[in-house]
Parts: C-alpha cells; structure tokens; sequence
C-alpha cells in the first residue's frame, strides 16, 4: 500500500520526515510531496498559487506515479488539499486521515471555515507582509510548544494567500462518494477550528474519530504517534503494505 502525506500551511514535505521514516521501516511506500510555492518550493511566486495549484500537485502525484490502494492523509490546512485530490482522483484511494484538519464542504474556502474575524485577520497580515499575496506564519507557540517552535521555526515560509481564499468545488457527479474517513482530533488544542471541524464528522457517514492529547503540530513534535495511528488505520482498513 502506497501512503501519501500531506503537509499543513507555512510547511513542507520536511514536516512527515521522521513519520515517513517510521512507515517505511513497517514496509509501507511513502510519498511526502511539497506544495508548489512553500518551503523549498517557495521560488514560485505566491501571486500563482493557490487551492488549485496544490489540489494539482497531489492528484497529479497519485495520477502519474499511478498510486492505487493509498492511504491520503492530510495535516491542518492539507484536509483542504486532500478533499480536493481524492473528489479527481477517487477510484485511487481506499481511505482517508484528517489530523487536526478542515474538511470543507463544496464551496467552502479556509477563510469561510475560519470565519470573518480569522479571514480579516489573514487578508491584513498578507497586506503587511507582501501586499496581499502571501500570509507569514502567525508567531504562537500555543498551537506546538516553546521546544518545536525553536527547532522548526525558521522552516516555515509564508503561504500563498489564494490558498486560503479559493473555495473548493467539487468536480464528480457523486460528490457523496467518499472512502472511509478518519478524524483525529489534537484536544489540547483549543480554543482552535478544528473542534468544529471534528464535531462536523458526526453529522455525516462513513466516519471513524479520535483523540490525541496533544497541539496542533503533532506531526513534528510526535511523530511515532502519528506514524502509529496511521498504520493501524491502515490495517483496520485492509491496505496491503507494498
């Protein structure tokens, strides 16, 4: 079974290095791609990036590595990203993570989910930063912790602002027809979006969800626990290794 990881905003594919480490040692291939514009794509200019663009970059690695039976799971702002590769690419994947991730509806952008005061908030920091193309990453160490914010904060590169703006919009004629999907939840982390993305879950079908104690950057900062709640989904889901 093919595993793809996908990174959150202001990141890269550095953020799944040592998860995708401890997958590969169980035997699973891993693909850990970096979205067009971020971290040691950042070269291209944010004024061309966008939802689209990073919806493209992961259904296009599905499609021409011809990937079947993977396991896609995306980290925070990567749920925006995987529910729009899996809706062009469905017939690929067998199941679905969402870790501490948006799960937007069709038509729904990341500003929608995050509300107007959040949405403003994003718009006047990008203004700031580069006259509205691109938003930094807000300084906080309440979403990671004072350690992980001293190793892994000068990685981080702003995020095209246009990521956060385009809305997704679904493209198959079932749009309803999803493989199993899994919520984990990072409840020390709150007040943050992702309570209400959790809670959305239970109101639709075909869901299974959890809890880790533990902030919003869990892939970095525990990486053994997310490589190990990945490989038992993959084994609750039936996906052979290899």
């Amino acid at each position: 079974m093919t595993i793809v990881l996908v990174h959150g905003a202001w990141s890269g594919g550095w953020t799944w290095k040592d998860a995708a480490k401890l997958l590969r040692q169980r035997g699973y291939e891993v693909y850990a791609p970096t979205q067009t514009g971020l971290a040691e794509r950042a070269h291209v200019a944010p004024e061309h990036v966008n939802l689209s663009s990073h919806i493209a970059d992961i259904a296009g690695l599905m499609r021409f590595e011809n990937l079947q039976n993977v396991l896609i799971v995306g980290h925070s702002y990567g749920g925006m990203v995987i529910t729009g590769a899996v809706d062009r690419e469905r017939a690929r994947v067998k199941g679905m993570i969402y870790l501490d991730a948006f799960v937007p509806n069709s038509g729904e952008s990341l500003l929608d989910i995050s509300g107007p005061r959040r949405a403003e908030e994003m718009r006047a920091a990008a203004w700031a930063h580069d006259g509205g193309k691109s938003v930094p990453r807000p300084i906080t160490q309440g979403n990671t912790g004072p350690g992980a914010a001293a190793q892994f904060g000068a990685l981080f590169t702003p995020q095209p602002l246009g990521c956060m703006g385009e809305k997704y919009i679904a493209t198959r004629d079932n749009p309803d027809d999803w493989p199993p999907r899994h919520y984990v939840l990072c409840a020390a982390y709150n007040p943050s979006p992702f309570h209400a993305m959790a809670a959305r879950t239970k109101a639709q079908p075909g869901w299974t969800r959890e809890e880790f104690d533990a902030l919003h950057d869990v892939p970095r900062t525990n990486p053994a626990l997310v490589a190990d709640m990945i490989a038992r989904q993959a084994e609750l889901w039936s996906i052979p290794r290899g």
